[in-house]
């Protein structure tokens, strides 16, 4: 068969479910289908997920401490002996919509295509990496962004809280107290003003507050012992709580253009309760929805799997 001929018979397939993303948003959708004998396909990109350089997955409830790849392994070893569900590592380049029947086409990087009645993004988002040396060496272990996520494991030692909005500089230094009572702030942008009233009240935490743009981060094996400001200030610390910019996946940019996909103000795609966006018959899950962490994300696959469930035969 000539390979036009294999790309049409492929298309001429409906499958019931197209998941796009492997993480745990994905997984879990893919779980509760599969026992409902629906007819899936994951595709999982290759390129490695924002949680691949972390320790072990934390707060989540029969798997805390594992890592993401054994939950990985071990989510799809539950949802394969259902015999409904198919996993492919391929990067999602394009979703379209037949006009007379709604019927998806979803077409990989690799150049196939498959046809889905309905489809979950589950894509997530990757972390941007600031440009500074020593932030990669430390990142996941003695830099984190989630305290919630890894910050039993740096107890008691000295942090910096790295600021770069007037949401974070309100928030994080107090809350940061149930990990640390050593705490100081870097406040990296010049636009962010702090008020004599909030600066008092870190005073009398014993909370300093430094000005400056980190020019490098000073570690011994990966484990940060200081940063260097701009300046030539060079301030100790043991872990770092940095939150560095997210990149929206590529393909969420292209439904925004071509389905007209909604999303809000920081990028996120939007929802309804259900994990319904704009666009029929298409949902969101996990990170590219605005969820927080692997339990929230897996939540998030639970809703979206029951929702078509209930409606697949209304």
């Amino acid at each position: 068969m000539t390979y036009e001929r294999r790309k049409e018979s492929q298309l001429e397939q409906i499958i019931d479910i197209a998941i796009l993303g492997g993480g745990p948003a994905g997984l879990q959708a893919a779980l509760v289908l599969s026992r409902t004998r629906k007819k899936i396909i994951v595709f999982d990109d290759p390129e490695p997920s924002r949680n691949a350089a972390s320790h072990g997955v934390h707060g989540f409830l029969g798997i805390d401490g594992l890592l993401p790849a054994d939950i990985r392994k071990i989510a799809w070893e539950q949802i394969d002996k259902y015999g409904s569900a198919e996993f492919r590592v391929d990067k999602i380049v394009n979703v379209s919509k037949e006009e007379d029947n709604g019927i998806f086409i979803i077409t990989s990087n690799s150049e196939t295509s498959i046809k889905a009645k309905k489809v979950i993004l589950a894509v997530g988002y990757h972390d941007m990496y600031p440009d500074i040396p020593g932030f990669v060496e430390c990142w996941a272990d003695t830099i984190i962004s989630c305290p919630f996520c890894d910050g039993y494991e740096n107890r008691d030692r000295v942090w910096g809280i790295v600021v770069n909005s007037k949401a974070e500089l309100e928030r994080l230094p107090k809350m940061v107290k149930n990990w640390t009572s050593k705490i100081k702030v870097i406040i990296m942008s010049l636009n962010i003003e702090i008020e004599s009233s909030y600066q008092n009240e870190l005073s009398k935490l014993d909370i300093p507050v430094y000005r400056g743009i980190i020019t490098s981060v000073n570690h011994t094996n990966a484990k940060v012992k200081s940063v260097s400001l701009e300046s030539g200030e060079k301030i100790e610390v043991d872990t770092l709580l940095w939150i560095p910019s997210k990149r929206p996946s590529q393909l969420i940019q292209s439904l925004v253009e071509n389905l007209g996909l909604e999303v809000d103000e920081q990028g996120n795609v939007k929802t309804d309760q259900m994990q319904k966006t704009n666009v029929k018959e298409l949902y969101a899950a996990g990170d590219v929805a605005g969820s927080m962490g692997a339990l929230a994300a897996a939540y998030d696959g639970a809703k979206v799997a029951t929702s078509i469930v209930h409606e697949w035969y209304d």
